[in-house]
């Protein structure tokens, strides 16, 4: 037998979309139809509530009664996945869809729209209830089918950055289509051109014009966030910029070049529409305009860090104290014996400029430092891309708590604590290295120092070197950079669950297999899962990085340990293949190719417990914070041939 007959899950680096990861095993399939007379063809199966009617194909209300329902019962099996289709012809109000008293969503689009909702059952009812502001309009074709994907759902509620397949550093994020039509100016049409524009040869062109490019056929939506994207040539005088929903202004640029930047449309006017606006005379020439919905937050992390192959990205809640990242001209920055200036070289995003610091002739430490308020006594993280041109040896400290740094050799790629708690140094694209050094601050300011040079071997020493991305948090290890642009930023912390999924998951046989890494020897207790949204029915994987990242395995059934086994493996941070085989009296652990442990005595679970899958213990806690190449659930208890073939 393959393995692939026998695997019911599997999640790897795969597709996603915002607040979902795609798992590659099952192909997500429908049930049969739940719900009975869902097209409205009769005036019946359903209960109304005052001002709701069935009639013409359609279950009406007439918004006169708040909180008034159309419900049907006994559609839903508690604890299983569906989903729901409805088409919503909304003139005004609110329409509440509930499953039991549980609000999908407060339904306010108006127009005829269809609308779908994935969601777990908690009751077995399907509800349409008028909200306080009455529902005044229709719905049709109600569907409900039971839904069994492996998907995980994603949540992190922020955005965040991961290192893509070319090594570049930039955003997790889902592209939306083309919003602009005619962005090459190929036809003098779609565009309103204000004082000075025209259109001609493939491009807008202004002579010195304050008015603005009006693309009026964009329907922005407020509240989203756009990528704007545009080409300036021909420059000679003034600024341009785009500008979001007739307010929200983006940079305004003043030289010739290709523009990108992201923009969102949260002015209170309720403006949609998009412009190119010319300032103070502009004189040039702008093509190849592009606004594309851009989607950051709940966005999963499929990471390249190092090379080869990816894996999905599991981080904590952290904040970068370093409020301009990436400008270092900003009076937060100060200097000391060094000249700052932007550089011809990109940056490891690819897209922006570096810094360059060179050294001055004065004697004394050469140096640019920003102060942040910190707890003295907790370690903090310091972490910054630099790249050589002349300067071989740079040094990151803290400027308050004297004497606690590191050194990078900019040549070797290597990094030599002095004082620090600890400190490495990671490669990147095109000579880049992110150098970090994690100190433990005694005062309550710690200034976050870049030297040029070592300085315990000169202070007088000659070079420039690139710098880019300084991150500062609060943590014993650096995670994924967080870019600021004027204040402090905070990542929130990743959670990967999938629930109602009992169908995929034999509770009395079977095998859950990882492939992961640990982010850092820490002591904390990380956890993956497959449960029923307890601790006490669970198999779980704890990952205890206080002992060489231990690995202990716990089958518990009825909140009584049927299997608690525990593994050393060697390197704190190493990738490491688990697969743990739970049937009845027939335990064991495998680690790496090799059987490390078994029981011949213990019991598993009854049918259909275990329905969750999670990054978590089962019930929400000690998330997982790490990186994961791929997770399996096997539908039997592997051979033993099997297991050694799966874990090596």
């Amino acid at each position: 037998m393959s393995l692939l007959d026998d695997v019911r899950i599997v999640v790897t680096p795969n597709g996603y979309k915002a607040g979902e990861l795609y798992a590659v095993i099952p192909v997500p399939t429908e049930g049969a139809e739940e719900v009975t007379n869902g097209d409205f063809a009769t005036d019946s199966d359903w209960t109304k509530g005052t001002g709701w009617t069935i009639s013409g194909g359609s279950a009406n209300s007439d918004g006169a009664n708040s909180f008034s329902s159309l419900s049907q019962a006994s559609v839903l099996t508690i604890g299983k996945r569906y989903k729901l289709i409805v088409d919503i012809n909304l003139t005004s109000g609110q329409l509440r869809i509930q499953e039991g008293g549980a609000i999908l969503e407060t339904y306010t689009t108006t127009g005829a729209n269809t609308a779908i909702y994935y969601f777990i059952a908690t009751a077995t009812n399907i509800t349409f209830k008028t909200s306080v502001t009455p529902f005044n309009g229709s719905i049709d074709n109600v569907s409900v089918k039971e839904y069994t994907s492996a998907d995980m759902d994603v949540t992190r509620g922020t955005a965040a950055t991961r290192v893509d397949e070319n090594g570049f550093v930039n955003y997790a994020e889902v592209i939306g289509s083309e919003e602009v039509t005619n962005g090459d100016f190929a036809t003098d049409t779609d565009w309103t051109k204000g004082t000075g524009w025209s259109i001609s040869g493939g491009t807008a062109n202004c002579i010195g014009g304050a008015g603005s490019l009006n693309l009026t056929q964009v329907a922005l939506e407020i509240g989203k966030t756009y990528t704007v994207t545009y080409t300036v040539s021909n420059y000679s005088a003034g600024t341009i910029h785009p500008i979001m929903g007739g307010w929200t202004h983006g940079t305004y640029q003043s030289s010739n070049g290709t523009y990108t930047e992201v923009i969102s449309n949260n002015h209170a006017s309720a403006n949609t529409t998009f412009y190119m606006q010319g300032k103070s005379g502009f004189v040039g020439s702008i093509d190849n305009v592009s606004v594309k919905e851009v989607t950051r937050d709940n966005v999963p992390r499929i990471d390249y860090t190092g090379g080869g192959c990816p894996h999905i990205l599991a981080e904590p809640q952290r904040t970068n104290l370093v409020t301009y990242s990436e400008d270092f001209s900003q009076s937060s920055w100060a200097s000391a014996n060094i000249s700052l200036g932007i550089s011809t070289v990109l940056s490891p995003d690819g897209t922006t400029y570096s810094y360059k610091l060179t050294n001055d002739a004065a004697s004394g430490n050469h140096f640019v430092r920003d102060n942040s308020t910190v707890t003295s006594g907790v370690p903090y993280t310091l972490s910054v891309f630099i790249k050589k041109r002349t300067r071989d040896i740079v040094s990151l400290g803290d400027g308050y708590s004297v004497n606690i740094l590191a050194n990078f050799d900019l040549t070797n790629g290597t990094s030599t604590n002095v004082s620090a708690t600890s400190s490495s140094i990671e490669s990147f694209n095109d000579g880049w290295f992110k150098c970090i050094a994690t100190i433990t601050p005694t005062t309550t300011t710690l200034g976050f120092m870049i030297f040029s040079g070592d300085v315990y071997a000169g202070k007088d020493e000659s070079g420039d070197f690139y710098v880019w991305g300084a991150q500062l948090e609060e943590g014993s290890y650096a995670t994924s950079y967080i870019p600021t642009s004027g204040s402090t930023v905070t990542r929130n912390q990743d959670i990967f669950t999938r629930d109602g999924i009992g169908s995929l998951i034999n509770s009395q046989e079977g095998v859950l297999f990882i492939e992961m890494a640990v982010l850092s020897a820490d002591t904390i207790n990380r956890y993956i899962s497959l449960s029923n949204g307890t601790d006490d029915n669970s198999i779980s994987f704890h990952f205890r990085n206080n002992a060489n990242n231990q690995v202990r395995v716990i089958l518990k059934s009825g909140n009584v340990n049927q299997f608690d086994s525990t593994y050393n493996p060697s390197g704190s941070t190493d990738f490491v293949k688990v697969a743990f085989k739970y049937k009845v009296n027939d335990f064991a652990l495998w680690v790496n190719g090799t059987e490390i442990s078994t029981d011949t005595s213990g019991i598993t679970f009854t049918a259909d417990t275990l329905n969750r899958l999670a990054f978590d213990d089962g019930q929400g806690g000690s998330p997982l914070f790490g990186k994961v190449k791929q997770l399996q659930v096997y539908e039997s208890a592997l051979t033993d041939v099997q297991l050694a073939a799966l874990t090596t």
